[in-house]
């Protein structure tokens, strides 16, 4: 079990400078290292109105799809999108954490449950910097990818193309890109692998990433121990392997499911699993809106019901 006020075991090197490309028309950054000197500065000046004493990261209720928002001192980073459907809930949300603008807007893979709020957030809100997946004509999602990049670029805003390595600040988190599997043809394999960590606490995110991504990842040999483990594609069996749960060990497992969805998630068998571990499972079609604050390297954990 992972011990939540444990220091950091391992950090990823930075090892290159960034590397100017173009994709569908439009500016990209691309490269390995430390990304925080060419990020935006931003200051939120509406969130000194909301509680700013604990950082946290909220795991939103947007159905059968994901959205993460990771806060810390007045800066915000948001994964995912969820779905068309869900996007004035994500807008309505951040707004009533007292956020106007997000520093740091990622997108683990181009799947609509992931991406469909892109249009409505960025309308809503300024982002200042873009992270973005390895792109394919091929992906369902290139359209909402599209527009997030002109949005952005329009508006001024940095887009950077992840590479595993990438690590920049969000307030107090560092937020590392453990994997991205450019050259996976499937898309759920294309997720964005991605570690935040404030104080010792871990959170590990692996979008929808699928067993032979996790495989991957084991076999980078890095260390996968967290403290939060947003469960791979909304509990599916196709994700979630035993060799990645043992590595990993977290407290606590977050899945974003909606609420009887026609796939079954989270399935059955991956519960069990999550149990054996002795892990707590929370879940967003039970609970709504998921919070982990932490405060002094100590995660206390909130629902929403």
């Amino acid at each position: 079990m992972a011990k939540r006020y444990a220091s950091r075991k391992r950090k990823i090197v930075s090892v290159a400078a960034a590397v100017l490309c173009l994709i569908i028309a439009v500016a990209v950054y691309t490269g390995n290292g430390r990304l925080s000197s060419y990020f935006h500065s931003a200051v939120d000046t509406s969130a000194k109105s909301f509680n700013t004493s604990k950082d946290f990261v909220r795991f939103l209720d947007v159905g059968q799809g994901d959205s993460i928002l990771i806060y810390s001192n007045g800066r915000s980073a948001l994964i995912d999108s969820g779905t068309a459907n869900s996007a004035n809930d994500i807008c309505e949300g951040l707004k009533n954490c007292g956020i106007s603008q997000i520093d740091v807007f990622l997108i683990s893979h181009l799947h609509a449950d992931h991406t469909g709020g892109v249009s409505r957030l960025t309308e809503d809100f300024t982002i200042k910097n873009l992270v973005l997946p390895e792109l394919s004509t091929y992906s369902e999602g290139m359209s909402a990818a599209q527009n997030a990049i002109n949005a952005v670029s329009k508006s001024g805003g940095g887009v950077y193309n992840a590479k595993q390595g990438m690590n920049f600040n969000v307030g107090e988190f560092e937020i590392t890109v453990l994997a991205s599997y450019g050259d996976e043809d499937d898309e759920n394999n294309r997720s964005l692998i991605v570690m935040a960590e404030i104080d010792g606490a871990k959170f590990l995110f692996t979008g929808d990433a699928e067993k032979t991504a996790e495989k991957r990842l084991l076999n980078e040999g890095l260390n996968l121990d967290c403290d939060v483990f947003k469960a791979g594609h909304h509990g599916s069996n196709t994700s979630n392997t035993q060799e990645l749960l043992k590595a990993t060990t977290p407290e606590y497992v977050a899945i974003s499911a909606g609420l009887d969805n026609m796939y079954g998630h989270p399935h059955y068998e991956v519960l069990q699993s999550f149990k054996e571990i002795d892990a707590t499972v929370l879940r967003t079609d039970q609970s709504g809106d998921i919070t982990f604050y932490v405060e002094n390297g100590k995660i206390t954990a909130d629902t929403e019901k």
